[in-house]
């Protein structure tokens, strides 16, 4: 059974590295106005921040009496009011959710905090550091936030890797959100989405989503909330869940200063178990809600038992990771110096030609598959499986060309 954390139920190699990875990611900003600070009213802020929805509301309510006393514009303390009731109605549906770790990190490189398997896909971060780009292990899929026609906001485009070049992108319809589309994350099952969205439906700044896919009408059906914890009143953004290892992470900027973003290690639910509202202490369910304070989320003893579990997993994650940390290939100079990535190379001309073999090798093994699948399927094309097997013996003495000429060119470093 798939894994599911909504109300509705609840992929290339990635790395720690993956910043690095080549990527259509755009390096612009996005557009789409931010929705916080909630107010300019540091104390009305604090309030919905640590949910106090009654106290913020009744704080503003009086604030837009004021203001329109002295005619002055009520867009603000509106806002917060509208806030407060979209946040009382959150409180009532908080998904039960047992937080393995938290750790905070800087957001620039927020990605290598996510210690994920091989076989998820490649995620991508922008120069910026703001748009991430998915590419997933599904038929060569890539998901990638971009501009769209006569649109501000960013929305995820769908592409193809074929041979090596993308298709024609498609934008990703029946999302059914208006405002910034970001962090996208397609499921290993090729139907379940998760996603980050700012628009004025939701809490405010990125807000995370999830639907899944209709095969029927090649469609994603209406993109539901996540609701609390997932989300605040700030970012909240990367929701990416690994089955095998049974954990999840996503990224926020809740309670951290500019630059810095906390990376929450969680339990995915087998399905949506939602904290009871009338029975749970208040204070308890806003600690479950807001993730202000873990320590005092209460949590039975098979949770416990099962966060212990997980850390053990997490922890066996996180070594895997750092030991490939900075692996991006493997590529033997001689007995005592192997180079794993371009920066390893001393000589300028040495790092140029090992991105062309890289290229040359990652095409060959493209050749090699598509004469595999002639044979198997098309014995009687002949001239095509002789020229294709030209082709690659071809390929295969420039492959070992450029791997005599780089490590003569490193070794005389």
């Amino acid at each position: 059974m798939k894994k599911i954390i909504t109300c509705i139920f609840v992929c290339a190699t990635i790395a720690v590295h993956a910043q690095t990875t080549d990527s259509i990611v755009p390096s612009v900003s996005p557009t789409y106005p931010y929705q916080t600070p909630v107010s300019s009213v540091e104390d009305l802020k604090a309030d919905v921040m640590s949910l106090q929805f009654s106290k913020a509301d009744a704080v503003a309510k009086k604030l837009i009496q004021t203001a329109k006393r002295k005619r002055q514009s009520t867009t603000e303390y509106d806002k917060v009011v509208s806030i407060c009731r979209k946040g009382e109605s959150g409180l009532r549906g908080v998904d039960r959710v047992t937080i393995v770790d938290s750790m905070v990190v800087d957001k620039k490189d927020f990605l290598k905090a996510y210690p994920l398997s091989p076989d998820l896909g490649t995620l991508t971060l922008n120069e910026k550091g703001d748009i991430v780009q998915y590419q997933t292990q599904l038929n060569g899929m890539v998901l990638c936030p971009t501009h769209v026609t006569d649109s501000t906001a960013l929305q995820i485009v769908r592409y193809y890797l074929e041979s090596d070049q993308l298709t024609e992108g498609e934008t990703i319809e029946g999302l059914g959100i208006d405002g910034d589309i970001n962090y996208p994350f397609l499921m290993p099952d090729g139907q379940t989405f998760y996603f980050a969205a700012r628009s004025e439906d939701g809490y405010g700044n990125y807000d995370l989503y999830a639907t899944r896919y209709d095969s029927d009408s090649k469609r994603f059906y209406q993109a539901e909330n996540m609701g609390f914890p997932y989300n605040s009143y700030a970012n909240d953004y990367m929701l990416v869940i690994d089955e095998a290892a049974n954990l999840g992470w996503f990224a926020s900027d809740r309670y951290q200063p500019h630059g810095k973003v906390c990376i929450y290690t969680f339990i995915p639910n087998e399905s949506r178990q939602t904290i009871d509202y009338e029975t749970t202490d208040l204070a308890q369910l806003r600690a479950a809600a807001s993730l202000r304070s873990i320590p005092s989320i209460p949590l039975t003893d098979e949770e416990k038992q099962q966060r212990t579990e997980a850390t053990r997993r997490m922890k066996r994650l996180t070594a895997t990771a750092t030991s490939m940390q900075y692996k991006d290939f493997e590529f033997i100079l001689n007995d005592t110096k192997t180079c794993y990535t371009l920066d390893d190379f001393t000589s300028p001309e040495a790092k140029q030609q090992c991105s062309d073999w890289l290229q040359k090798s990652k095409n060959l093994t493209t050749l090699n598959e598509q004469l595999q699948q002639m044979r198997d399927t098309s014995p009687s094309a002949r001239q095509q499986i002789l020229n294709l097997e030209a082709r690659i013996k071809e390929l295969q003495t420039e492959v070992h060309k450029l791997e005599k000429s780089i490590r003569k060119l490193e070794l005389k470093q």
